[in-house]
């Protein structure tokens, strides 16, 4: 009987570690002061490149992040616009993709095509790994990833930032854990309705 019961509960806790994933969110930022509406399916969102984290180790963080917010959106109903098709413009400017400025953007709305530009940073990018043990019995190595994003939705006709946030999550596999901090992230995103206009997310 105690074996049977001690196989029950290790079932339990291996189960119960693998579904697990942890999220840690920060402060988020949301401009009271625009009137803008983000509608699903008529609003165009350019996902910008993202810094990787540590820039230089060549993890590819940053286009990890990128790939999976478009994902993310594309699911959601938003009507995205190519970055491929407007890199050259960042390119003849000098602008960094991850770090653009209000100005660069007003002034190029018309050329990049979206109403809206999601950029950011990766702030967390790693791997640990720990060992748990059951009554001493035996034990078994653990191994986590986890991915911190910072991201901000600036208006391109206005330059006003309307959104920002961060989040981190865990998970098994660096997949798995920045799909949880883009999902979540953008989950904390509220659309402010317009005067005499219907919007939501």
């Amino acid at each position: 009987m105690f074996f049977k019961r001690t196989n029950l509960f290790i079932h339990m806790v291996l189960i119960s570690s693998m579904v697990l994933i942890s999220c840690i969110s920060r402060p988020r930022y949301y401009n009271e002061k625009t009137g803008e509406v983000v509608k699903r399916g008529k609003s165009s969102i350019m996902v910008m490149p993202f810094r990787d984290y540590k820039v230089g180790e060549g993890n590819n963080s940053g286009a990890l992040v990128s790939s999976i917010f478009e994902s993310v959106l594309k699911k959601r109903g938003f009507t995205l616009v190519p970055f491929e098709k407007s890199s050259f413009i960042l390119s003849e400017d000098g602008e960094e993709p991850f770090n653009v400025t209000s100005t660069w953007v007003v002034e190029n709305a018309h050329r990049l095509g979206a109403d809206f530009l999601l950029f950011g940073k990766v702030h967390d990018y790693s791997k640990y790994t720990g060992t748990t043990s059951f009554l001493y019995i035996f034990s078994w190595t653990d191994t986590s990833c986890s991915v911190g994003v910072s991201a901000k939705l600036m208006s391109c006709s206005t330059g006003d930032i309307l959104w920002s946030g961060s989040f981190s999550c865990k998970a098994y596999t660096f997949h798995d854990a920045a799909w949880e901090s883009a999902d979540s992230l953008l989950k904390t995103m509220r659309f402010k309705k317009g005067k005499n206009k219907k919007g939501g997310n």
